[in-house]
């Protein structure tokens, strides 16, 4: 029985020292009492551990623990081996983004998962699956929550527990790995995923680009006519767009909602006509279709506005495709010179475990603020580096 559990004690610690594919315990990624006792009694470690709590918070350097746990193991470990900044030797920021190169690493989206990233390895927070694959998708802030784990372990069990290089392969743009050397020597490397400043004030700011109707039911985002010149159909500026795509992409990766129907709303002016043709009906009457009460054209070929306004629709179609979402178009023709060439988006959404109940303004604004953490993380794809040198005494 003895020789047996011997293999089996063998046989695990081979399994663990094969790669990041056979896990890492995050049951021990927590700070034991007589840590939490230090930074109460200890001033000067009181003060680290509240400096790397906001450092740590402030630029989404991720754990599978709290903020505060990584914070009380860090404060206590920093002082015990001696670590200090190498950047600024007097302290003042413990972790520094600056010297392990570049300060930070772009990421690339996943072909097939755009809301993914693309990565040599599935990334979880505990492991990486397939570590050899070099065509996974990988969420992004697990890639920076594994490779902290497992940095902040070695400190938990004061014993090797490697950190990971990453970088971006030139030929694949595949985001690779390299095991490095932990706590005890050489660099402790972490991975942040947002940057931030100090807030300027109490005021919450709503930085979604759709407004929601008084009586709920659909988002809507109103686009400027500038976005098209003036008689073409092809875009002239496109970053309206852009943003709002970036907040439906956001949406459908949130597996709680579901997107149903896109409609675009595509408007010509009638009174300035195409060619000096007028765009309405032969026989309308001057001011039959004011702002507001639009002449819905069925087809393009009914006059050269018809076609501007469905050429128009058809070029936000294409940059909408990626969302694989219904999507249906109104053309309109009416008066008003630049006021009225414009295009509107109307998006219906479904909770996935509410089908075809309709939402509520409140529901509908809540959605549009829960997607920002995620959002910000997705569609930024940027890893900031951060480290710590350790100089034993």
């Amino acid at each position: 029985m003895t020789t047996i559990k011997l293999f089996e004690s063998w046989l695990q610690s081979q399994l663990n020292e094969l790669g990041p594919s056979g896990g890492i315990d995050l049951t021990k990624l927590k700070a034991p009492q007589e840590i939490l006792d230090r930074i109460k009694e200890d001033e000067s470690i009181n003060y680290l551990y509240e400096e790397l709590k906001v450092i740590i918070k402030r630029n989404g350097i991720l754990f599978s623990c709290t903020p505060e746990t990584a914070a009380a193991i860090m404060a206590v470990h920093t002082v015990d081996f001696n670590f200090k900044d190498y950047a600024t030797p007097k302290g003042a920021a413990i972790l520094n983004n600056t010297t392990l190169g570049t300060p930070s690493i772009k990421l690339m989206d996943h072909p097939e998962e755009p809301s993914k990233v693309l990565t040599t390895g599935q990334f979880l927070p505990d492991r990486i699956e397939e570590p050899a694959d070099d065509s996974m998708a990988s969420e992004y802030g697990n890639i920076a929550m594994f490779c902290n784990n497992s940095a902040l372990l070695g400190w938990c069990q004061e014993e090797e527990s490697p950190c990971y290089d990453l970088n971006l392969d030139k030929t694949t743009n595949s985001l690779k790995w390299q095991q490095m050397p932990g706590w005890n020597t050489g660099w402790l490397r972490l991975y942040g995923t947002t940057k931030t400043s100090s807030a300027a004030s109490n005021q919450a700011v709503k930085t979604t680009t759709w407004t929601v109707p008084a009586e709920g039911k659909t988002l809507v985002k109103n686009l400027p006519g500038t976005m098209f010149a003036t008689g073409l159909a092809t875009l002239a500026d496109s970053k309206d767009l852009d943003a709002a795509i970036a907040e439906l992409t956001a949406l459908t990766a949130d597996k709680s909602t579901k997107i149903t129907r896109i409609e675009i709303q595509s408007s010509a002016s009638g009174d300035r006509g195409v060619g000096g043709v007028s765009g309405y009906p032969k026989g309308s009457a001057a001011g039959a279709f004011p702002l507001g009460k639009p002449y819905i054209p069925k087809e393009k070929t009914e006059s050269g506005n018809a076609k501007l306004a469905f050429d128009r629709a058809a070029t936000i179609q294409s940059k909408l495709t990626a969302l694989n979402v219904p999507i249906s178009v109104t053309a309109m023709i009416q008066d008003g010179g630049d006021a009225a060439q414009f295009a509107k988006l109307i998006v219906t959404i479904e909770m996935a475990d509410k089908p075809a109940q309709t939402l509520t303004k409140q529901e509908l604004d809540n959605l549009l603020l829960k997607p920002k953490t995620v959002t910000n993380l997705a569609s930024t794809k940027e890893l900031t580096r951060w480290a710590l040198r350790n100089y034993k005494a």
